[in-house]
């Protein structure tokens, strides 16, 4: 495990992101919403339903990623590590260390426990060709497929 901590989710999104970015920020469109993902090189921003409390945010690293029997959704992007990234929110980042390399970035989000709405895990895995693709639908997650593979940024 690279990372394990709690979070109160804003603006209802988990946000990763390479630790040199100024200003992380993508605009969502409907589709990006309707695929829980808005994605540009060096950061993706993963879409998290309305909740109560706090999530707890689980960050590995996985050979093979392996969709857990009890993941409510799931979805799939590449991401090119360089430099340790940030994840969190606008308003509370964690630095995360990452081995360098392109990975298949998989987001799943799980029943929550105790105070936790939901338990989100991201899991990078070693990958000669990173893809895009929807693993679960549920949540926000309403297209089969993913529809857009590139966002604006938040200026």
């Amino acid at each position: 495990m690279l990372a394990d901590f709690e979070l109160t989710v804003d603006h209802a999104q988990v946000i990763v992101h390479t630790g040199s970015l100024a200003t992380p920020g993508l605009l969502w469109t409907d589709d990006h919403v309707a695929q829980g993902f808005a994605w540009s090189q060096g950061q993706v921003a993963f879409g998290i339903p309305d909740h109560d409390g706090t999530c707890r945010i689980i960050v590995d690293l996985a050979r093979d990623d392996v969709l857990e029997a009890q993941a409510l959704w799931a979805v799939q992007v590449p991401f090119l590590v360089s430099e340790v990234l940030a994840i969190g929110t606008t308003f509370d980042m964690h630095r995360v260390a990452v081995p360098h390399g392109a990975y298949d970035l998989t987001y799943q989000a799980l029943p929550g426990t105790g105070d936790d709405a939901y338990v989100l895990r991201l899991t990078f895995s070693p990958s000669a060709a990173p893809t895009f693709r929807i693993v679960k639908k549920g949540g926000d997650i309403t297209a089969d497929t993913v529809l857009r593979r590139d966002a604006e940024l938040a200026a």
